[in-house]
């Protein structure tokens, strides 16, 4: 056997049907599989250089580089059927051959050692010339960008499979050079993403990148590949000192608004953030111009007497404000800003392969810009990860109801209605993802629907069934409230061992439903009142023990809560046992019929459990939790009362004493964040941000847990 075949069946070997269907189609490999059931591949030249083999009346010749680079001689361009049963064919052969011949140490050793110390050994020379200089820039700065934790997805068993999440694709590699990388998706300009996708890896093998070679121009335009992974740097001294004066504006009525008391508020105070938002866009600070656009619309609410207005989300609003524009402060005074501190004009959608999806519900919303929609949520068991796609409008456009949305036709090819999805499996192909895992509601995607059995649902949804461990992994997310945010997080499973009886508090017009963890621990799963939610509150209330049977799950979205902690707002349940059509979506299906005998004894059975179930709290409150719900309770009373000037010293000597406590009990950055100095509005937006900032750290955001 030549040294050319030796290399062609080491190569062909580590190929299987997903690495020949990223080469072409899932299509064009069965066609190739019942062509090659039917005619045979010979191999009738051998070189150093290329080896050629028939099949029927093609001829198809092969270099060191694999079937990614075979050509054929038949009339159609690039992959084609030929080559693929041709490659499929030959390595039937060599692997024949092999085995005859003996060879199988080879086999026996690990696979992929090779593969990964092939990719670790590239240098940052050969990735430039791959790429080009710029493109080697681009794919630096790309990789800088990603959570190191996040970046890349390592898998694979006879090869190296490599999952970036920006755009969502991925790489296979068998072996060979750059050009080897074979990715699952078409891609513009690939290159740059095969130099990506190798040096996401070697900085996961500890190795450390070469910065690319410094230019003329230190500026990102001078990429030219696109805006997405940049630094986004100030294009001039004008767009510099419009920024400088937008942070001190913005900094001025943060301070003033808390010195003001929260309480209290102007229309003057709306339209200034209104007009603060618009230059905040204008000046290219995305996520400041929608932070404060949220913040003017919160205001709105609170001048309206609205019941979604909520002092306190306002308060962490606006620490949060104030805390992005000092970083962006200190971004500018070091010469650039990070992407995740500037943003986004607007999400950007990649093509993605065919994906895989389960169907777990929809949601109506109404958002307070002005926007309604219909959103469904997926799994993916492939990525292990929760997708959503959504269908918005404008409130003002007439003729769109979400509500109706969920059993009108599309939004994919081939999809009846989003009600299809519920409970059923998905195959999607010429799908469009973003970032955040939202797919696009383009209608060039098709969609095939087919049925989904519960055992299969429950074994990759992987439910979560102590809710300290979910408070624990919530904690383990990003760190920093100025990470990028990743709403597809939120979304999880939960397997309560009990279900507690369902109240809706008239105070706050929410219901609650308090759901048991096997230590006892409680969630309270919540839903707010409003036209879209008022079917899932009354299906919620209406469920009976004969409907929450013992394994059965809930999908639901977790987030912070006005009262402090967490909460958990229900999208759907999931019955083990139900077979076909598992997913009962709360929002949407109508509640399952009832004997007047059945319904009787759900009552009384409901009637003991909320008598004698027990409710204990999720986390037990250490001292410095404690100090710091203290703290909170304070900083919020402050802000709604507001902060006159005769009023600012006492009421700093009580925060201080606050800090005090809270320094007793090792936490001593709040003493520290006080003594900086500032106006009484920043120092208390501050020492707010900071409670916010250690209750992620320590306890998961579950620390004001009720």
């Amino acid at each position: 056997m030549s040294t050319l075949l030796d290399q062609l069946g080491a190569l062909l070997a580590r190929f299987d049907d997903d690495s020949y269907v990223a080469l072409a189609n899932r299509g064009l490999v069965r066609r190739a599989r019942k062509d090659l059931d039917q005619q045979k591949v010979d191999i009738i030249e051998q070189g150093a250089a290329q080896v050629v083999v028939s099949f029927g009346a093609q001829r198809i010749r092969f270099d060191h580089r694999g079937p990614a680079h075979a050509q054929c001689d038949c009339p159609a361009s690039g992959m084609c059927q030929h080559i693929l049963a041709a490659a499929m064919g030959l390595q039937q052969t060599l692997q024949a051959s092999a085995t005859q011949a003996g060879q199988t140490e080879e086999a026996a050793a690990d696979p992929l050692a090779p593969l990964q110390a092939a990719l670790l050994a590239m240098s940052a020379a050969e990735l430039a010339r791959h790429a080009g200089k710029a493109g080697y820039r681009w794919a630096w700065q790309y990789v800088q960008d990603l959570e190191p934790e996040n970046a890349l997805v390592i898998s694979g068993g006879q090869h190296l499979v490599l999952a970036l999440q920006r755009p969502r694709f991925t790489l296979r590699y068998m072996g060979g050079g750059l050009d080897a990388l074979i990715a699952d998706t078409e891609l513009a300009q690939i290159e740059k993403y095969r130099v990506a996708a190798v040096l996401a890896f070697q900085r996961a093998h500890g190795h450390e990148l070469t910065p690319p070679e410094p230019t003329a121009r230190q500026r990102t335009q001078a990429l030219d590949l696109g805006m997405d992974h940049a630094l986004a740097e100030s294009r001039d001294a004008t767009l510099d000192e419009s920024r400088a004066r937008l942070r001190a504006s913005l900094r001025r009525i943060l301070a003033e608004s808390v010195e003001l008391g929260l309480a209290h508020l102007s229309q003057g105070i709306h339209e200034r953030y209104s007009t603060l938002a618009v230059w905040a866009q204008g000046a290219e600070y995305h996520r400041l111009a929608l932070l404060t656009r949220r913040i003017a619309d919160h205001v709105e609410l609170l001048l309206e007497r609205a019941g979604g207005a909520d002092e306190l989300r306002l308060l962490n609003e606006l620490s949060i404000a104030l805390a992005l524009v000092c970083a962006l402060d200190v971004a500018a005074a070091q010469g650039a800003a990070p992407r995740q501190l500037v943003g986004r004009a607007r999400s950007r959608y990649e093509a993605s392969a065919s994906l895989e999806l389960f169907g777990l519900g929809a949601q109506a919303w109404r958002s307070p810009a002005g926007y309604v929609g219909l959103t469904m949520i997926f799994w993916s068991p492939a990525e292990q990860a929760f997708m959503s796609c959504t269908d918005a409008r404008p409130q003002a456009q007439r003729g769109f109801n979400p509500i109706a949305r969920y059993k009108a036709a599309g939004p994919w090819a081939g999809l009846g209605a989003p009600a299809q999805t519920t409970g059923s499996r998905i195959m999607l192909e010429g799908a469009q993802s973003n970032d955040a895992g939202r797919l696009s509601a383009n209608d060039s995607a098709s969609a095939t629907v087919m049925p989904l059995d519960a055992a299969s649902l429950v074994q990759q949804l992987k439910p979560w069934e102590s809710w300290a461990e979910v408070f624990r992994a919530r904690g383990e997310q990003p760190a920093s409230l100025l990470a990028e945010p990743d709403p597809m997080r939120d979304w999880v499973t939960l397997r309560p061992a009990k279900f507690g009886e369902a109240r809706f508090d008239d105070a706050r017009q929410t219901l609650v439903w308090p759901l048991l963890d096997g230590e006892g621990h409680m969630l309270a799963a919540e839903v707010p009142f409003d036209e879209y939610s008022r079917h899932a509150i009354g299906r919620v209330e209406s469920l009976g023990p004969s409907e929450l049977v013992p394994g059965t799950l809930v999908i639901a979205r977790l987030r912070a809560s006005a009262q402090g902690g967490t909460v958990a707002e229900p999208l759907s349940l999931v019955r083990s046992g139900a077979g076909v059509n598992c997913v009962d979506a709360l929002h949407f299906d109508d509640a399952p019929q009832q004997g007047m005998a059945s319904a009787l004894l759900d009552r009384l059975k409901r009637l003991v459990t909320s008598r004698h179930a027990p409710m204990q709290e999720a986390t037990h409150l250490s001292t410095a939790a404690r100090a710091m719900r203290e703290l909170r309770h304070e900083l919020q009373r402050q802000a709604e009362r507001g902060t006159a000037p005769e009023n600012a010293e006492p009421a700093l000597a009580v925060l201080i004493q606050h800090a005090d406590r809270l320094a007793d009990a090792g936490l001593t950055a709040f003493r520290a964040a006080l003594d900086r100095g500032g106006s009484t509005g920043e120092q208390l937006l501050r020492a707010n941000y900071l409670c916010l900032q250690c209750e992620r750290l320590m306890l998961g955001e579950s620390a004001g847990q009720p």
